[in-house]
């Protein structure tokens, strides 16, 4: 635990990235600030976190649209969840490239409140052929005749807009008892109010590597990467940017994947995780301070101002994983080499996703939660990950690198960054290339050979280097599920979740969101074992009609049906199924749920006649009539596998349409007693940043990697 009479600090470790390195979340599906917006590219970057990627990514929100509350799925304690991801800059053995990604989740007893955001009008439209509520008539919400969505009254912009800050206590806690808490329902929010204007109000960590940035103020609103101080949500851009953080943070970390696996071997990345290390802050009156009269960050300016140092305790859970981060190319989103922690290559039975299997934990059991994956990638041309290897002591870049860097003589211009030159450290600045150096300037132009270019012997080359882009933390988080404890019937056995993943259109229109697909779609299970089958759709696609969706063309849905072989795209006939326990079971994955209205289903012989009725609400066939979320009660999706040992293939009937997207998937069931070790190996990767840093901490600029010294 840090004492609270001595305050310790991480020497940190640079991260310096030079290009934009996109992060996209695929399962569970991840929101790249989408809600409900019918289009290809997002609303509005800024809606809930700085993502720092592509518009056109993320996956718009899935569930009842009719309903004015959150529609996730439910996952039970112990079950095993498989997270998947891509990253455009590579990760894991590139020798192009250092990188951390760090999995972390928030819940209700940590972020209280976290939303979506969800309409409040209690009228609904029809929505069947419309890209939003704009000069819609109002329909009654029970009406099941018409593709119906709920209208929004004050979020009007698709459910997009970011939150206000500064309203009162009933908005922020949604309490749809109240006119404002109705308003504030409308809003998504992860992290709180209170949450960003202590960060809005608390110093900035000044000994952080800024290189020629020149923030824009004083407190934790203003970084590298966000000098100008603006807002993305309510979250807070220096603990977005840094990690571990040196505040308390609403997020616990699930796991940390690396590029090298000695930044493992210090165990540093466990020992200062807020899952087991307790944070320490000033508890200012948030009244009484400002951008120019900030809260403090250290114990001696806190006591100096009256205030108290507190401590905030540690989750008091495990700590994160830190493993092997798959290999994966650069300008690539896609399949990744697993690769076990000894760094010997997975055999694997098709290409993967790089994924991390979470077994979900019993303490966030009854909550509502979402995840967060943040993934950094840095150069080796400056020495940015030495003090992370075991039995180093290095200091890395902190503010002394910063560029250019600013005199005594230069204070009375309130410049932020004066700090830096207190004690006689003098921010070092480089500004051309030499063998011993580089240059640390936004896009330096270089005289590689030394030639005059005063007397025309030569000219300088131009490096795409911008220090605003170095050292970039990208982001992506899921929409809101649920954490349940299981039902007796499967408490204390094994349960794997199998869902889907994707965006409806062709591989082009989704990009770099991905296709439909089972997840995992190889799946290996022991007898009696459960697999908890969930479907998810949306309504919120961009519009897609045939060859690019099938359905409804807003509309994502799925159904399952057992097969002969993966090579084949007709279904078994009834008479054959051995997949599901009974025909009931067969039924009830095959129809969705659809057989509840079936006397409005439209008979078609042998195939429609167009986008008509492939987008007609009564096309039981295309899946049109089934629930978004299937089934409703979480619990009828558990299937006890107690099948004889062998292989068992699937396919989605709508989304397998051979030419550009294969849906199908395959059990396998082992023998009861067969090593699970055998069957799990190598399925889990994880992630992590950088280091931790204490308060004041000599500074890096994104993910950072530390060791502890004394305060200077």
């Amino acid at each position: 635990m840090m004492s609270s009479s001595t305050v310790s600090h991480f020497l940190l470790l640079s991260l310096l990235s030079v290009t934009q390195a996109d992060l996209y979340l695929h399962s569970p599906p991840g929101s790249n600030n989408r809600n409900r917006e019918r289009n290809d590219n997002r609303n509005n970057a800024n809606r809930l976190f700085d993502s720092q990627n592509n518009g056109k990514g993320g996956y718009p929100w899935r569930g009842d649209p009719r309903l004015n509350t959150q529609d996730g799925l439910t996952y039970y304690v112990g079950s095993d969840l498989r997270i998947e991801w891509t990253v455009q800059h590579g990760c894991g053995a590139n020798p192009n490239v250092h990188c951390e990604l760090v999995i972390q989740v928030a819940c209700d007893s940590h972020m209280p409140n976290l939303r979506d955001g969800y309409p409040q009008s209690t009228n609904c439209f029809n929505s069947d052929n419309t890209q939003n509520q704009a000069g819609r008539g109002n329909v009654d919400c029970s009406d099941t005749t018409q593709f119906l969505a709920r209208k929004w009254t004050t979020n009007t912009n698709d459910g997009t807009n970011t939150i206000p800050e500064n309203r009162n206590t009933a908005f922020y806690e949604a309490n749809l008892n109240t006119a404002d808490g109705r308003q504030g329902a409308e809003y998504g929010m992860h992290e709180d109010n209170t949450f960003y204007q202590t960060c809005k109000n608390t110093a900035r960590n000044k000994r952080l590597y800024t290189s020629d940035q020149k923030l824009q103020g004083n407190t934790q609103r203003f970084t590298r990467q966000n000098p100008n101080g603006g807002r993305r949500g309510l979250e807070c851009p220096e603990e977005r940017d840094y990690y571990p953080w040196w505040q308390p943070s609403p997020f616990e970390d699930v796991a940390v994947l690396v590029s090298n696996l000695t930044y493992c071997q210090s165990d540093l990345y466990q020992k200062e995780s807020q899952n087991v290390k307790s944070r320490f802050y000033c508890a200012c009156v948030l009244s009484e301070v400002n951008n120019n009269n900030p809260c403090p960050i250290t114990e001696a300016a806190c006591a100096a101002k009256g205030y108290t140092w507190t401590e905030r305790a540690a989750w008091g859970v495990d700590p994160p994983e830190c493993l092997l981060h798959p290999m994966s190319r650069d300008n690539h989103l896609g399949n990744a080499i697993h690769m076990k922690n000894d760094g010997s290559e997975e055999v694997e039975a098709q290409p993967e996703t790089a994924h991390y299997n979470w077994k979900i934990p019993a303490h966030l059991a009854g909550q509502q939660c979402v995840l967060r994956l943040r993934y950094n990638m840095s150069t080796y041309d400056y020495d940015s990950h030495s003090f992370v290897e075991p039995n180093t002591a290095s200091v890395g870049y902190d503010s002394s690198f910063n560029c250019p860097f600013v005199t005594a003589a230069d204070c009375g211009n309130a410049d932020p960054d004066c700090e830096a030159t207190q004690g006689g450290v003098v921010p070092a600045c480089y500004t051309k290339l030499t063998s011993a150096s580089v240059p640390l300037q936004n896009r330096p132009y270089i005289n590689l050979f030394e030639q005059s270019v005063a007397n025309n012997q030569g000219f300088k080359l131009g490096l795409a280097i911008n220090t605003h882009q170095t050292g970039r933390t990208f982001q992506d988080r899921s929409y809101v599920f649920n954490i349940a404890n299981a039902p007796s019937n499967a408490a204390g056995k094994t349960i794997h979740n199998l869902g889907l993943r994707g965006r409806r259109g062709n591989i082009v229109q989704a990009y770099p969101a991905v296709e439909y697909d089972f997840v995992p779609s190889l799946l290996e299970v022991t007898e009696g074992d459960f697999v908890h089958i969930q479907f998810h759709g949306s309504d919120f696609n961009a519009a897609k009609n045939a060859n690019n969706g099938e359905g409804w063309k807003y509309s994502d849905r799925t159904n399952m049906v057992q097969m002969d072989s993966r090579t084949l795209n007709y279904p078994q006939f009834h008479s054959k199924n051995t997949l599901f326990p009974d025909l009931a079971e067969a039924k009830k994955w095959a129809w969705v749920g659809q057989e509840e209205t079936v006397q409005t289903c439209l008979d078609i012989n042998y195939y429609d006649n167009g986008d008509n009725q492939r987008n007609d609400i009564n096309n039981c066939g295309k899946l049109n009539r089934m629930k978004n979320r299937y089934p409703q009660n979480p619990q009828d999706g558990l299937v006890q596998m107690n099948n004889e040992p062998g292989e068992y293939y699937y396919m989605s009937t709508r989304n397998n349409n051979f030419s550009n997207r294969a849906m199908k998937g395959q059990i396998t069931v082992g023998k009861s007693g067969d090593d699970p070790d055998a069957l799990a190996e190598g399925e889990t990767m994880g992630a992590v940043f950088a280091g931790f840093f204490g308060v004041g901490a000599a500074g890096s600029i994104i993910f950072t990697v530390a060791k502890w010294k004394a305060l200077l």
